[in-house]
C-alpha cells in the first residue's frame, strides 16, 4: 500500500468522525434541554385546548333509503329466456332495448342535483346559516356537509353534519322529501315517457275533435239535416274508425321507438298490427271506390249532402282517435301508477345523542406530540449548528461571506 493514500484516508475518516452526530449526543444533548422540550410540548398542548373549545361541535344525522326497483316487462321476460335458438339474436337484441339503469346511482345523482340543494337551501335558510355570500357558496357548503353514496348492501346512505343536532337530522330527513317532489314530475320510467307523449297527442286530438264538432255543426246549420243511406253510413263509420286505429297505432309507435330500437319485440308487434289496418283500408276504400282516400262512392248525393257528409265523417273520425288515445293515456297513466318509483325509508334520521367532532381530547394530544416534536427538532438542529460552528472551514466561508458583504 502507498502511505499517502493510507494519510489520506485516515484523515477523511477522522473529518467524517468529527462532523457525524452519534445517537449518544443526540440523547445527551434532549436530556441537557429536557426543560425547553416540556416547555414546547406544554405551549402546544394548551394552544390545542384553546383550538379545540374554540371549534363548534359537529353532529352528524344519517338516513337510508331504499331506491325503487324496476322490473322487465312482460316481453323483455319473455325473449331474455330465449338464450338460444334462431331468436338468440332478438333476444339479445330486445334485452338492450328493455335493459335498465342501475336505480341506486340514478337516484344518488338526482339527490346531488341543484333543484336538490336550492330547496333545503331556502327551506333552512342555509345561506343565513353558513352566512354565505350567494346561492352558489351555501350550496358548496351544503355539499362539503353532505354526503350521499350507494352502499353494498343495495341502500343509499345519506349523511349531514352540521352543528345543530336537530337540524342534521332534519336536512338528512328533507333530502328525501325533496327527492320525491322532484321524482313526482320527471318521467324516470317507460310507462312515464308514454302517459306525457300521449298526454301531449290527446291535447291535440281533443283539439282537433272540437274544430270537427264546429265545421259539422255549420254545415247542418247551413244544410240542415241530411238522412245518409245506411249502406254509406256503415261503410263511412268503418273507414273512420280504421282511420282513427291506423293513426293511434301509428302514435304508439311513435312513442315506443322514443326508448327502444326496430329490433325491440313491442315494436314489432305494433309494426304488423299497422300494416294489417292500412291493408283493411285499402280493401274498404277500394269498395267504395272513392275519388280520393277519404271519399266513399256517394254519386246519388247532391254536393250539399256530400259537404254534410264530409263533416259528419270527419267527426267520427276525430271522435274515435280521441277515444282511442284516451284509452292508450289511461292505460299508461296505470302502468306508471303501477311502477312509480317508490322511495322507502329504510332508517329515519335522529337527532345524534353526541357530538362527532371534534374529539378534543384527540387534538389536544397530538398538538402535544407536534410540540414535543418540534422542540427535539429544534435541539438537534442546534446541536448540529454548534458543531458545524467549530470547523474551520465553516468560519473560512463564513468570513468569506462577510468579506464579499462589506465589499463594494
Amino acid at each position: 500500500m502507498v502511505p499517502g493514500v493510507l494519510d489520506t484516508d485516515s484523515e477523511l475518516r477522522k473529518e467524517e468522525s468529527r462532523e457525524s452526530i452519534t445517537l449518544l449526543d443526540i440523547a445527551t444533548a434532549l436530556l441537557l434541554r429536557k426543560r425547553f422540550i416540556l416547555a414546547m410540548t406544554v405551549a402546544a398542548a394548551i394552544v390545542g385546548a384553546i383550538a379545540a373549545l374554540l371549534i363548534h361541535d359537529r353532529y352528524t344525522a344519517i338516513t337510508k333509503l331504499l331506491p325503487p326497483q324496476q322490473s322487465q316487462s312482460s316481453a323483455a321476460a319473455l325473449l331474455s329466456s330465449l338464450s338460444t335458438g334462431p331468436m338468440g339474436a332478438l333476444a339479445a337484441s330486445a334485452g338492450k332495448d328493455f335493459g335498465l339503469k342501475n336505480p341506486n346511482e340514478l337516484f344518488v345523482g338526482i339527490l346531488k342535483t341543484r333543484p336538490i340543494a336550492d330547496a333545503l337551501i331556502r327551506r333552512f335558510d342555509l345561506q343565513k346559516v353558513y352566512r354565505a355570500r350567494d346561492m352558489t357558496s351555501a350550496r358548496k357548503e351544503l355539499a362539503a356537509d353532505s354526503q350521499i353514496v350507494s352502499e353494498k348492501d343495495g341502500l343509499i346512505s345519506i349523511t349531514v353534519q352540521d352543528r345543530d343536532k336537530k337540524r342534521a337530522a332534519d336536512l338528512a330527513n328533507a333530502y328525501i322529501d325533496e327527492v320525491r317532489a322532484l321524482t313526482s314530475g320527471l318521467a324516470l320510467t317507460e310507462a312515464s315517457e308514454r302517459r306525457l307523449f300521449y298526454e301531449e297527442q290527446l291535447k291535440r286530438a281533443k283539439d282537433d275533435l272540437a274544430d270537427a264538432e264546429v265545421a259539422f255543426k255549420e254545415q247542418q246549420q247551413k244544410n240542415g239535416i241530411i238522412q245518409v243511406d245506411a249502406q254509406a253510413k256503415a261503410l263511412i263509420q268503418s273507414i273512420a274508425s280504421l282511420r282513427a286505429q291506423l293513426v293511434a297505432k301509428q302514435v304508439e309507435l311513435q312513442a315506443l321507438r322514443s326508448y327502444a330500437t326496430d329490433q325491440n319485440a313491442e315494436v314489432a308487434i305494433v309494426q304488423q298490427e299497422i300494416a294489417g289496418i292500412q291493408a283493411e283500408l285499402t280493401r274498404l276504400e277500394k269498395r267504395g271506390a272513392g275519388t280520393d282516400i277519404y271519399d266513399v262512392s256517394l254519386k246519388n248525393v247532391p254536393e250539399s249532402g256530400l259537404a254534410f257528409i264530409r263533416a259528419y265523417r270527419e267527426v267520427r273520425y276525430r271522435e274515435t282517435i280521441f277515444e282511442l288515445l284516451a284509452k292508450q293515456y289511461e292505460a299508461a297513466r296505470l302502468d306508471e301508477a303501477r311502477n312509480a318509483p317508490l322511495i322507502q325509508v329504510v332508517e329515519p334520521a335522529i337527532e345524534p345523542d353526541r357530538a362527532t367532532f371534534p374529539n378534543r381530547m384527540l387534538i389536544i394530544f397530538l398538538c402535544s406530540v407536534l410540540g414535543c416534536f418540534s422542540g427535539s427538532l429544534l435541539t438537534i438542529i442546534s446541536l448540529r449548528q454548534s458543531q458545524v460552528k467549530e470547523d474551520p472551514r465553516y468560519i473560512e466561508r463564513l468570513s468569506a461571506l462577510r468579506a464579499a458583504l462589506r465589499s463594494k
